[in-house]
């Protein structure tokens, strides 16, 4: 595994995490995340038939940050820079996760020719009062205590299941690696969170798509993942058993999901529409 950097409009150093070999798959973390927080626990298994491609979006990781608004505008080029780094002009996959998973669908409708399958997980279309809520005091937790940050998302991002599968120390490890892994720019991130609206982009779509949903989501309802499969044409919904943290609490269920969806055999939307690659 190593690291590149490459260049996006306003964006001096977009930096990459790139492993493995083979068709390139571009993974896109969510809110107050980045490329490490994200996807280590998922890489070795998912590099080892593919070249993966996880980058820190803006105010994440090891990403250069202009500072200013982040817009979904600027996470799509930071997308197309990165699926230039594949170099080879072939068909890519792209998987996001929660916001990744909103800029995955808005990046696959501005590259229809590009995209081949696509992964959307714990992804919606639009947010919600309720969602708008949260996100404000998301955004104020990321400013003010990402200690409490880390204790609202853990108590709204697993399980019971997991609460009570895990020992009081091996909570209280969960929550200080959240805290001391969240982003620098999370407030911005879930500024945008917030303004969400992407039923325009819906139809474009032509990938392959797979949309996953947790069935005890309390950040992001598997009611609006499945609003997303909905607006696809052609798109297959999916559901785990567990909460937005999926990483944290079912990474084998989600490997199995993903894996299958980027390995099944071709003859399906994508080669239908634009011939085997």
């Amino acid at each position: 595994m190593q690291r590149l950097n490459v260049d996006a409009p306003g964006i001096p150093r977009t930096s990459v995490l790139d492993a493995g070999q083979g068709r390139a798959t571009i993974l896109i973390h969510g809110t107050s995340s980045s490329a490490e927080m994200g996807w280590a626990q998922l890489l070795p298994r998912l590099a080892a038939k593919r070249r993966c491609l996880a980058f820190d979006m803006v105010g994440a990781g090891q990403t250069e940050d202009p500072g200013g608004p982040i817009t979904l505008t600027t996470l799509v080029e930071q997308v197309r820079a990165v699926a230039d780094l594949a170099g080879d002009g072939k068909p890519l996959d792209l998987v996001g996760y929660s916001l990744g998973a909103v800029v995955a669908a808005v990046a696959a409708a501005a590259m229809p020719d590009r995209v081949r399958r696509l992964v959307l997980l714990g992804g919606w279309v639009q947010s919600s009062r309720s969602m708008c809520v949260l996100f404000d005091l998301w955004a104020e937790l990321s400013r003010t205590d990402k200690h409490q940050l880390a204790r609202l998302l853990l108590v709204n991002g697993v399980s019971d299941t997991f609460f009570q599968a895990n020992s009081t120390e091996a909570i209280q490890t969960a929550l200080d690696r959240i805290a001391n892994l969240l982003s620098a720019g999370g407030d911005r991130q879930a500024e945008l969170d917030a303004t969400i609206d992407i039923r325009a982009e819906l139809p474009k779509i032509r990938a392959q798509t797979l949309v996953i949903g947790m069935q005890q989501d309390r950040l992001v309802p598997p009611a609006h993942c499945r609003d997303l499969a909905a607006g696809i044409a052609g798109a297959r919904y999916e559901q785990i058993d567990c909460g937005h943290l999926v990483t944290l609490e079912q990474p084998g269920a989600l490997l199995d999901l993903v894996e299958s969806h980027l390995d099944s055999p071709t003859g399906h939307c994508y080669e239908e529409r634009h011939g085997a690659a």
